[in-house]
């Protein structure tokens, strides 16, 4: 058992070295959004990704994050809370009148130009280059969700400061998901694999993982190559039925359309 351990130790450590340089660019361009709770305490409201596409910012995010709440929620940057301005279109909402039968659940934001300038101060978008339409889910554990979960997000104490640490998920992609039970169509939608089960360098035995409530909004990524990396979806929900255990993905060729249609 000892050697398993220290075999997976070791593993880890040589996938970190690996993939460390793409997930710190992903998370360059993944930002934490925040709103006021009942008692106007600042809390995580989930994630998103900021995308330069041409020539022309915008925000990418479920629309459960910020379609209905888009004027209270704010992005925290080094000197000042951000209400990001522009143009806001989201997928329509359900006749139910609830988001949570939002199979599309995407909102994307149009930044205006004085917006820009401020989240560029701490944030990186990425380019045109790096967003892969119609990709082939392949059998391989190249999948990572790039996000901030609440339960990694904390005041820090005696100081007002609040500070949200990222995390990642590898995983493989479900080939075979049964979107249909779930009400979502496999031609706008990709599963990976979810069972809440990690290793680390530092904790090499098998644990849950943080509580991913909060990464709704971020990006679905796939590896590939020596060092490249390519945004493929937009991340919105967790199935946790024993033999549908998976993160579901609104594919980034529906975002780029909705963002055309915008032009």
């Amino acid at each position: 058992m000892a050697k398993n351990i220290e075999a997976i130790k070791k593993a880890n450590k040589l996938k970190n070295k690996i993939f460390y340089p793409r997930l710190y660019s992903a998370f360059q361009s993944t930002i934490c959004f925040f709103c006021n709770d009942e008692k106007s305490n600042i809390v995580p409201a989930g994630s998103g990704v900021f995308i330069n596409y041409k020539n022309n910012h915008y925000v990418v995010t479920a629309a459960h994050v910020l379609a209905e709440h888009s004027s209270d929620t704010f992005v925290i940057l080094h000197d000042k809370e951000l209400i990001i301005g522009g143009k806001l279109i989201s997928s329509p909402m359900p006749a139910s009148g609830d988001r949570k039968d939002d199979k599309i659940d995407i909102s994307i934001l149009k930044i205006d130009s004085q917006s820009v300038d401020d989240l560029l101060t701490r944030f990186t978008p990425i380019d045109v280059s790096e967003i892969e339409t119609n990709h082939i889910l392949k059998n391989t554990a190249t999948y990572f969700c790039v996000g901030f979960p609440l339960t990694r997000t904390k005041k820090i104490w005696g100081k007002d400061e609040i500070k949200s640490l990222g995390f990642t998920y590898q995983s493989e992609a479900i080939i075979n998901f049964d979107f249909e039970k779930f009400g979502f169509n496999k031609t706008s939608t990709y599963a990976i694999k979810y069972d809440g089960e990690v290793t680390s360098a530092k904790i090499p035995q098998v644990h849950l993982s943080p509580k991913i409530i909060g990464i709704s909004g971020s990006g679905l990524w796939h590896f590939y190559g020596e060092n490249k990396k390519s945004l493929i979806g937009i991340v919105l929900e967790r199935i946790n039925e024993p033999s549908n255990k998976a993160i579901l993905a609104t594919k980034i060729e529906i975002v780029l359309k909705m963002i055309e249609a915008m032009e």
